[in-house]
């Protein structure tokens, strides 16, 4: 059986499916009904299927010898039986692939990179021969997986673009001697599927370092990692474009809900733009296979999503609630987002609005119960082909106008941020409801940082950083216009890399401390950012997820700094205690698979003094 160039792929990677049925799991229809997984897929629209294939994944003891040969041969038996379409997807490795991590197979460690570059050669030429033998030969093959910070480390790790294609070359020759494109095509896989500027710099320079023609291109588009939907789609229209190249999304996901254990948190809900829940879920497939058939001249040809059957597990991670599957085993309401029909009129018709932050301010200082806030007479809107559209609002309630916008004012605004303002969006079915947010009087008059804003490039700062980091301070235009340049710190890694920025204050004034910074940059597998505050004994750290699109304020609140003497209460306030006295160390860490992030505004400012502590008059 052979894949047919014109169908849309609706698929799905069931690598680990071996391994969880025999644990013993079992996947039930809507109705509770104990299916077989592939009946149950084929079911819903799914007629496609992706297994990852490792050199020997019993050197790497956590994989229990998993996704090795024997496992993918029977795997793909029973997807052909089935009738489904089979991809194959080459780690090169032992174990897990990704951007952080692309580590040799323990039997390559010591090769030449003469060596190395055969071994790719004939261990892709000698599987898919092997699978061939048996009747599985499979329709798609990837040359690796995520390999856009390159593969085989360090031998093929990028900015060595040389190495990296003389690699990958080896692997497209390999599976070529095999088959034609009739019978079998070749993919590249990236991540980041939403960002044009990592996608194109990889192809450019991949293709003038001499990298052999292929047939698809496959992308990772994680909507909490990877760009909004609008940024997917230009960036595949544009990669088409340039390219020529059909393009699909083999891996995404969208969580199905909230919980402590699982794999996205709150701000990453909030960067995708859709509520963790099975009609989240439901709403991102459909709207990642409307985008994709928007494309032009049926270039969108397939989307899979990664590792739906898994039932959540007691040590929690992906399982908790990325599949797409309850703790029973039951198939969500999200695997219906494989089967609703396409949106007509696409490029017309809404799928998200995106509600503005409306902040409320005291009116006057001397009188928070009285706040204003600015509405904006338009809110962007998007449609169900990935495009944007600006869209006219009529806000409800009292408000007045100045200059083209709305305020309200004094119309019983809740201090503690529970209000809310409801409006008709030109164009969208019902009202939009939007929180109003109060801004706190924050006790800002000092911080206590040295050279906060970098007006001495780095002298007055510890930095720490590999090699592979580039660190730099860059003046920044603010809105708005002709307000001065803000200077921001831009680091950025080519290839995996570490950075840590920090300074230590003595000498601060009793009180509770706030240490803030506003952030925005990419995001992807392993990569990890963290605010942290430490005095000798205790750390606190506080997760960032970047997105580029906004400056997002990220904060460590309740750092205490007390008198004991005056016998400050230990208990009501702080995650970290500096005694009176003490150093603080305040700071960024990053370790991270190549991406950029910027910083600026940092700022460690008393929001407590100490005669609210302890109740002095």
């Amino acid at each position: 059986m052979s894949d047919n160039n014109c169908i849309f792929y609706a698929g799905a990677d069931i690598s680990s499916l071996p391994e969880r049925l025999e644990q013993g799991m079992k996947v039930r229809d809507l109705d509770g009904t104990v299916m077989e997984p592939l009946e149950l897929l084929k079911k819903y629209g799914i007629n496609a299927a992706r297994l990852r294939i490792w050199h020997t994944p019993e050197n790497a003891p956590y994989s229990r010898g998993y996704c090795d040969l024997a496992h993918t041969i029977s795997m793909a038996k029973k997807i052909r039986a089935a009738g489904m379409e089979f991809m194959l997807d080459f780690h090169y490795s032992d174990f897990w692939a990704d951007p952080g991590h692309q580590d040799k197979p323990k039997a390559w460690e010591n090769l030449s990179f003469e060596e190395l570059e055969q071994c790719m050669y004939s261990y892709t030429r000698e599987t898919l021969l092997a699978l061939q033998a048996e009747g599985v030969l499979p329709g798609i093959v990837q040359i690796g997986n995520e390999i856009r910070s390159g593969l085989l480390f360090p031998d093929g790790e990028l900015p060595d673009y040389v190495h990296m294609v003389r690699l990958v070359n080896a692997g497209i020759a390999g599976a070529r001697s095999v088959a034609g494109k009739e019978k079998m095509r070749v993919m590249i896989h990236l991540d980041q599927g939403g960002r044009y500027f990592y996608l194109s710099e990889w192809l450019e320079k991949s293709f003038e370092q001499g990298l052999l023609p292929f047939d698809l291109l496959g992308l990772s588009y994680y909507p909490f990692w990877h760009g909004t939907f609008h940024d997917l789609k230009e960036t595949m229209t544009r990669l088409i474009e340039e390219y020529h190249l059909p393009i699909m999304i083999v891996e995404t996901a969208h969580p199905w809900r909230k919980s402590p254990k699982g794999f996205v948190d709150e701000a990453q809900e909030k960067i995708a733009g859709f509520p963790a829940t099975p009609a989240g879920q439901r709403t991102v497939l459909a709207l990642i296979r409307n985008i994709l058939a928007s494309l032009p001249d049926g270039m969108g040809q397939g989307m899979y999503y990664w590792e739906p059957l898994c039932v959540p597990e007691e040590r929690g991670g992906w399982s908790e609630n990325m599949g797409l599957l309850d703790e029973n085993g039951r198939v969500l309401e999200g695997i219906l987002g494989y089967t609703d029909p396409l949106v007509e009129n696409a490029g017309k018709t809404s799928a998200k609005v995106y509600a503005p932050e409306i902040v409320a301010r005291a009116a006057n200082a001397k009188n928070n119960n009285t706040f204003a806030a600015e509405l904006p007479k338009e809110v962007p809107a998007l449609m169900w082909d990935g495009s944007m559209e600006n869209r006219s609002v009529t806000w409800l309630g009292q408000y007045t106008e100045a200059s083209g916008h709305g305020f309200l004012a004094g119309i019983g605004l809740n201090p503690s941020g529970s209000s809310v303002v409801e409006g008709i969006v030109e164009g969208v079915a019902g009202q939009i409801v939007v929180p109003v947010k109060t801004e706190e009087n924050f006790l800002t008059e000092k911080n206590y940082l040295t050279d906060a804003d970098w007006e001495q490039a780095l002298a007055q700062w510890r930095v720490r950083c590999s090699e592979q980091a580039f660190a730099q301070v860059v003046p920044e235009t603010v809105r708005p216009f002709p307000a001065p340049p803000v200077n921001t710190l831009q680091v950025e890694g080519k290839r995996n890399f570490s950075f840590e920025i920090s300074q230590t204050i003595s000498g601060l004034d009793e009180g509770i401390y706030a240490f803030q910074v506003q952030m925005r940059g990419t995001d992807t597998t392993n990569v990890d950012v963290r605010l942290f505050a430490q005095n000798g004994k205790e750390r606190v750290e506080q997760v960032v997820h970047l997105t580029e699109h906004e400056w997002t304020l990220w904060q460590i609140r309740g750092i205490r700094v007390a008198n004991e003497a005056k016998g400050v209460p230990e208990a009501a306030y702080g995650n970290v205690t500096v005694k009176y006295g003490e150093e603080l160390t305040v700071g960024v860490a990053i370790h991270a698979s190549p991406m950029y992030a910027k910083m600026k505004e940092m700022r460690l400012i008393r929001i407590i003094p100490s005669a609210e502590i302890i109740g002095e008059a």
